[in-house]
Protein backbone atom coordinates (compact mmCIF):
# COMPACT_ATOMS: atom_id res chain seq x y z
CA UNK A 1 0.00 0.00 0.00
CA UNK A 2 2.82 2.15 1.04
CA UNK A 3 4.66 1.89 -2.76
CA UNK A 4 0.60 3.11 -4.06
CA UNK A 5 0.66 5.90 -2.39
CA UNK A 6 3.96 6.70 -3.92
CA UNK A 7 3.35 5.84 -7.39
CA UNK A 8 -0.05 8.47 -6.71
CA UNK A 9 2.63 11.50 -5.29
CA UNK A 10 4.74 10.69 -8.44
CA UNK A 11 1.63 10.58 -10.64
CA UNK A 12 0.70 14.45 -8.36
CA UNK A 13 4.28 15.83 -8.73
CA UNK A 14 4.72 15.29 -12.40
CA UNK A 15 0.99 16.49 -13.20
CA UNK A 16 1.60 19.64 -11.07
CA UNK A 17 4.96 20.35 -12.41
CA UNK A 18 4.65 19.02 -16.07
CA UNK A 19 4.42 22.33 -17.62
CA UNK A 20 7.65 23.57 -15.75
CA UNK A 21 9.01 20.31 -16.73
CA UNK A 22 8.45 21.34 -20.54
CA UNK A 23 9.81 24.61 -19.87
CA UNK A 24 13.04 23.48 -18.31
CA UNK A 25 13.51 20.59 -21.20
CA UNK A 26 13.37 23.58 -23.59
CA UNK A 27 15.76 25.61 -21.30
CA UNK A 28 18.59 22.68 -20.84
CA UNK A 29 18.46 22.26 -24.67
CA UNK A 30 19.24 25.76 -25.60
CA UNK A 31 21.91 25.93 -23.37
CA UNK A 32 23.32 23.04 -24.20
CA UNK A 33 23.54 24.35 -27.74
CA UNK A 34 24.58 27.70 -26.49
CA UNK A 35 27.68 25.81 -24.81
CA UNK A 36 29.40 24.69 -28.23
CA UNK A 37 31.37 28.29 -28.06
CA UNK A 38 33.00 26.78 -24.57
CA UNK A 39 34.97 24.26 -26.60
CA UNK A 40 38.62 25.46 -27.21
CA UNK A 41 39.76 26.03 -30.98
CA UNK A 42 43.26 25.19 -32.24
CA UNK A 43 43.84 28.58 -32.55
CA UNK A 44 43.40 29.22 -28.55
CA UNK A 45 45.15 26.17 -27.69
CA UNK A 46 48.38 27.00 -29.78
CA UNK A 47 48.41 30.57 -28.08
CA UNK A 48 48.32 28.84 -24.92
CA UNK A 49 50.91 26.92 -25.55
CA UNK A 50 53.12 29.65 -26.84
CA UNK A 51 52.62 31.91 -23.67
CA UNK A 52 54.36 29.25 -21.99
CA UNK A 53 56.53 28.00 -24.74
CA UNK A 54 57.89 31.61 -24.45
CA UNK A 55 58.37 31.54 -20.96
CA UNK A 56 60.44 28.12 -21.28
CA UNK A 57 62.67 29.21 -23.65
CA UNK A 58 65.51 30.08 -21.57
CA UNK A 59 65.94 26.59 -20.23
CA UNK A 60 68.34 24.02 -21.01
CA UNK A 61 66.37 20.69 -22.52
CA UNK A 62 67.91 17.32 -21.73
CA UNK A 63 65.34 15.09 -23.98
CA UNK A 64 63.00 15.77 -26.81
CA UNK A 65 62.34 18.83 -28.92
CA UNK A 66 64.56 21.63 -27.79
CA UNK A 67 62.47 24.33 -29.91
CA UNK A 68 59.81 25.59 -27.51
CA UNK A 69 57.30 26.26 -30.80
CA UNK A 70 57.93 23.13 -32.69
CA UNK A 71 56.96 21.28 -29.04
CA UNK A 72 54.08 23.89 -28.96
CA UNK A 73 52.80 22.78 -32.50
CA UNK A 74 52.85 18.83 -31.62
CA UNK A 75 51.26 18.99 -28.17
CA UNK A 76 48.85 21.17 -29.79
CA UNK A 77 46.34 18.39 -30.50
CA UNK A 78 47.17 16.19 -27.65
CA UNK A 79 46.27 19.23 -25.32
CA UNK A 80 43.20 20.62 -27.89
CA UNK A 81 41.27 16.73 -27.35
CA UNK A 82 42.14 16.98 -23.66
CA UNK A 83 40.65 20.36 -23.11
CA UNK A 84 37.38 19.70 -25.40
CA UNK A 85 37.09 16.57 -23.23
CA UNK A 86 36.83 18.56 -20.09
CA UNK A 87 34.77 20.56 -21.61
CA UNK A 88 32.50 17.92 -23.02
CA UNK A 89 32.43 16.58 -19.49
CA UNK A 90 31.46 20.09 -18.23
CA UNK A 91 28.84 20.29 -20.89
CA UNK A 92 27.21 16.87 -20.32
CA UNK A 93 27.18 16.87 -16.42
CA UNK A 94 25.34 20.32 -16.21
CA UNK A 95 22.94 20.12 -19.37
CA UNK A 96 22.59 16.74 -20.86
CA UNK A 97 21.98 14.13 -17.38
CA UNK A 98 19.31 17.27 -16.32
CA UNK A 99 17.78 17.28 -19.61
CA UNK A 100 17.83 13.55 -20.17
CA UNK A 101 15.95 13.38 -17.00
CA UNK A 102 13.54 15.73 -16.82
CA UNK A 103 12.68 13.89 -20.47
CA UNK A 104 12.17 10.97 -18.76
CA UNK A 105 9.60 12.64 -16.72
CA UNK A 106 7.94 14.67 -19.16
CA UNK A 107 7.67 11.22 -21.22
CA UNK A 108 6.69 9.23 -18.26
CA UNK A 109 3.92 11.44 -17.73
CA UNK A 110 2.28 11.66 -21.38
CA UNK A 111 2.34 7.70 -21.19
CA UNK A 112 0.13 7.88 -18.75
CA UNK A 113 -1.94 11.18 -19.98
CA UNK A 114 -2.27 9.01 -23.13
CA UNK A 115 -3.44 6.09 -21.38
CA UNK A 116 -6.42 7.77 -19.90
CA UNK A 117 -9.77 8.02 -22.11
CA UNK A 118 -12.86 10.33 -22.53
CA UNK A 119 -13.59 12.79 -20.33
CA UNK A 120 -11.14 11.75 -17.94
CA UNK A 121 -8.22 12.75 -20.28
CA UNK A 122 -10.17 16.01 -21.77
CA UNK A 123 -9.78 16.83 -18.20
CA UNK A 124 -6.53 15.96 -17.31
CA UNK A 125 -4.71 17.60 -20.72
CA UNK A 126 -7.13 20.91 -19.59
CA UNK A 127 -5.93 20.92 -15.99
CA UNK A 128 -2.19 19.52 -16.08
CA UNK A 129 -0.97 20.62 -19.75
CA UNK A 130 -3.09 23.78 -20.16
CA UNK A 131 -2.97 24.79 -16.89
CA UNK A 132 -6.20 25.69 -16.91
CA UNK A 133 -8.29 26.33 -13.49
CA UNK A 134 -11.24 24.00 -12.29
CA UNK A 135 -13.82 26.38 -12.90
CA UNK A 136 -12.24 26.95 -16.62
CA UNK A 137 -12.48 22.87 -17.26
CA UNK A 138 -15.05 22.08 -20.35
CA UNK A 139 -16.38 18.59 -20.97
CA UNK A 140 -16.84 16.84 -24.37
CA UNK A 141 -19.55 18.73 -25.56
CA UNK A 142 -17.70 22.16 -24.63
CA UNK A 143 -20.26 23.12 -21.54
CA UNK A 144 -18.45 24.02 -18.15
CA UNK A 145 -18.30 20.96 -15.75
CA UNK A 146 -18.89 21.22 -12.65
CA UNK A 147 -16.18 21.39 -9.67
CA UNK A 148 -17.11 17.62 -8.41
CA UNK A 149 -17.26 16.04 -11.82
CA UNK A 150 -13.36 17.70 -12.63
CA UNK A 151 -12.36 16.63 -8.89
CA UNK A 152 -13.56 13.36 -9.80
CA UNK A 153 -12.20 13.55 -13.49
CA UNK A 154 -8.95 14.65 -12.06
CA UNK A 155 -8.40 11.74 -9.43
CA UNK A 156 -9.31 8.93 -12.05
CA UNK A 157 -6.87 10.52 -14.37
CA UNK A 158 -4.00 10.76 -11.45
CA UNK A 159 -5.22 7.21 -10.52
CA UNK A 160 -4.20 6.30 -13.82
CA UNK A 161 -0.70 8.00 -14.61
CA UNK A 162 0.00 6.24 -11.17
CA UNK A 163 -0.71 3.06 -12.86
CA UNK A 164 1.01 3.65 -15.80
CA UNK A 165 4.44 4.57 -13.58
CA UNK A 166 4.09 1.83 -11.17
CA UNK A 167 3.93 -0.64 -14.38
CA UNK A 168 7.07 1.70 -15.75
CA UNK A 169 8.53 1.04 -12.40
CA UNK A 170 7.98 -2.98 -12.34
CA UNK A 171 8.65 -3.08 -15.82
CA UNK A 172 12.60 -1.49 -15.03
CA UNK A 173 13.29 -3.57 -11.99
CA UNK A 174 12.34 -6.69 -14.52
CA UNK A 175 9.27 -7.78 -12.55
CA UNK A 176 7.36 -7.62 -16.02
CA UNK A 177 5.59 -11.21 -15.66
CA UNK A 178 5.08 -11.22 -11.62
CA UNK A 179 2.11 -11.01 -9.94
CA UNK A 180 1.14 -9.56 -6.83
Amino acid sequence: MADEMDYMEQAKELADSYRLLVHRRDMLRQQYEDSRSWFYTKDEIIYKLSQGAHEESERVQTSGTSNPVERTVLNCDKVLASMNREVQTQRTEQFLEPYYKVCEDIELFEVGLHSLRGCTRIVAEQLFVDGRKQSEITGLDGRTLSRRVVEREKETALQGIADVIRLHDRHRRGECGKTD
